[in-house]
């Protein structure tokens, strides 16, 4: 019993460890990105911004945006064919800004075609991608490009922030811990690297150059180029300030379906790479699947080999569970009541697994299904797999 008591508390000090490592990682890296950096370093900026259906919020990021201190920048935008008025509302904005364009998609639909099709006319040395719904602060854009005169920084990717989060709104609180979690366990890169949000990333032009055109048919652009990166052995810099503002999801059906889109994309794109001959991504999935149905494994292991997989088993879910709680407990800016901060984890990881688990059995039966029927001439099928999250007004 003493010895079962000694492993918990030894495990619970391994989460809350490895959450400060993350902490103090994400800290040191951006205070080095930010230190000697050449203020007068001054190239020209393009700022990406991809649109669909996006007239609640549209006109506001472009005011926003264009509030900024920096000064030598575009901002280039691609609108795939909304049918709310989007268009329109940028095309209002054009005639009001010199250095905006507003392009109308002439490819497939989606994200990726939309970078694509923006990067034929970007014109800058340094290219910003953000999302319809983003609020930055005047400093933002300056204090980023500040740090490419750093020859080996290439691209940076930033902290984000909700503008429009509600303490009893259950999906904001499950995202607030979800993204504490990503923060200081996944983009601090203790565990893995190669990933990052598609929004508030700055590259160098002439690495983005060796990246696009993206392929229009995946899900997970920010993966698609991620993927390219790690091949291209570019550093992924994460940057804790000055962070981009977004909305969250506000129902638990559309955070649902958002990270389904996630989970399924990127294991689709595992799968291609595999059956592209990079087997490194077979470790990645093979663990990827072990780890997350740990739960499974480790129960019929116990039935068939007795109680020390059953003890192995719940001290992962433990040490996983306060990864999760102390990752948001030492979140300062939003800190939780001590029942939420006791029953939110689990909540959040059991939500997470009822994510995951389906979109990896998707990635491997879903898409051979489709390819059989395209094989066999009967490939016509709709096929609604990008879903973008319902905006506030503002």
């Amino acid at each position: 019993m003493s010895l079962s008591i000694a492993m918990f508390f030894l495990v619970v000090s391994a989460g809350i460890f490895t959450v400060l490592l993350g902490k103090y990682i994400n800290h040191m890296r951006t205070t080095r990105l930010h230190v000697n950096m050449e203020k007068d370093f001054k190239p020209f900026v393009s700022v990406v911004i991809p649109t669909w259906n996006e007239a609640d919020v549209i006109e506001n990021t472009i005011k926003n945006v264009e509030g900024s201190f920096y000064r030598d920048f575009e901002i280039v935008v691609v609108d795939d064919r909304s049918e709310d008025g989007t268009y329109e509302i940028l095309r209002k904005l054009e005639r009001k800004y010199n250095n905006l364009t507003v392009l109308q998609k002439k490819g497939r639909k989606g994200k990726p075609q939309s970078i694509n099709e923006a990067m034929e006319v970007a014109k800058g040395e340094i290219i910003l991608f953000l999302d319809a719904d983003s609020r930055i602060s005047p400093e933002y854009i300056s204090t980023h490009v500040a740090c490419f005169s750093h020859p080996c920084i290439n691209m940076i990717f930033t902290d984000f922030e909700p503008y429009n989060y509600k303490p009893e709104n259950l999906a904001h609180r499950v995202q607030e811990l979800f993204f504490s979690f990503a923060k200081d366990v996944i983009y601090s890169n203790i565990f893995v690297k190669m990933i990052f949000m598609g929004n508030g990333v700055f590259f160098r032009r002439e690495v983005l150059d060796k990246v696009v055109p993206i392929d229009p048919t995946t899900l997970v652009d920010d993966f698609t180029i991620a993927s390219k990166l790690s091949e291209m052995k570019i550093d992924e810099i994460f940057s804790i300030y000055p962070w981009v503002n977004i909305q969250y999801a506000n129902t638990l059906h559309d955070l649902w379906k958002q990270h389904m889109r996630w989970y399924y994309g990127g294991f689709r794109e595992i799968v291609k790479l595999m059956k592209a001959g990079n087997l490194k991504y077979l470790f990645f999935y093979l663990f990827t699947v072990g780890l997350f149905t740990a739960p499974i494994w480790f129960t019929i292991l116990w039935f068939f080999f007795g109680n020390i997989w059953l003890f192995i088993g719940l001290y992962l879910i433990i040490y996983a569970y306060s990864l999760f709680a102390f990752s948001q407990v030492l979140n300062v800016e939003r800190r939780l009541s001590i029942l939420s901060s006791f029953l939110l984890p689990a909540f959040v990881m059991i939500f997470e697994l009822s994510v995951l688990i389906p979109a990896m059995l998707k990635s491997l039966f879903v898409e051979r299904y489709f390819e059989v029927m395209d094989k066999i001439g009967r490939g016509m099928r709709k096929r609604d797999d990008w879903y973008k999250v319902k905006r506030d007004k503002g």
